[in-house]
């Protein structure tokens, strides 16, 4: 394991939108000598995690996805229910205990660090990959590089999205929408109708105080809350 903190160089204040912080956690991932990483929003005790939640950000190739079908993950998954009950950093053998999160992929271990927004928002990474046990200095500088890059991301993104009152639902539209998809390509695609479509998009409008989807894009590009 590295000896040193990782993250604290120019490429976090140039971090402006989600891909950026993707490939910030990507290289914390791989300095570490894991290979993939999920970071998500765990909340409710009832609650799993959520793949396709805008907030969430991960490496997980498709053939790792195992039972979640690239969705979610459900609350009693040992990965997400320790994730929810833990202040501190921890690890774990996944030969012991298999988490859905990885499936049918090759990680033996993990290492999950728990992180909260100012608004008491429950987040937390978790790196899959080979590697062994850090000691606990390997684990608190994990922690550290985790917290800084998380807190930028907070800062940019998240804390954006909640000024702008979007929810889940309405940043999947609008970066559907963003990616040329009709109203109707939409629909399918979440498998809503296209009225409910129709009235999210006309939502977000009113909450970007824009008067087309053109505009929409934009401003969405603008303001990070679409890479």
């Amino acid at each position: 394991m590295p000896d040193a903190a990782y993250h604290l160089g120019p490429e976090l204040d140039r971090a402006v939108n989600r891909m950026d912080f993707f490939r910030l956690f990507k290289a914390l991932v791989i300095n570490q000598n894991f290979l993939y990483f999920v970071l998500s929003e765990v909340s409710g005790d009832d609650e799993g995690v959520n793949l396709l939640s805008p907030h969430a950000l991960h490496n997980l190739p498709d053939s790792s996805l195992g039972k979640t079908n690239g969705k979610s993950v459900g609350a009693a998954d040992p990965v997400v229910l320790r994730s929810k009950l833990a202040t501190a950093p921890f690890f774990m053998d996944l030969l012991a205990q298999p988490s859905d999160l990885v499936g049918a992929g090759n990680a033996r271990s993990a290492i999950a660090v728990p992180l909260h927004t100012v608004a008491a928002r429950r987040y937390c990474l978790v790196m899959f990959g080979d590697a062994g046990e850090p000691d606990r200095g390997e684990l608190a500088l994990i922690a550290l590089d985790a917290a800084l890059i998380f807190q930028r991301y907070y800062e940019v993104i998240l804390s954006l999205d909640s000024i702008t009152g979007l929810n889940d639902r309405e940043i999947q539209i609008v970066r559907w929408t963003s990616e040329g998809k009709t109203s109707a390509e939409i629909a399918i695609i979440l498998g809503l109708s296209e009225h409910t479509v129709n009235s999210y998009i006309a939502a977000v409008l009113r909450k970007l105080h824009v008067v087309n989807r053109a505009q929409m894009v934009a401003s969405a590009l603008r303001s990070g809350l679409i890479a």
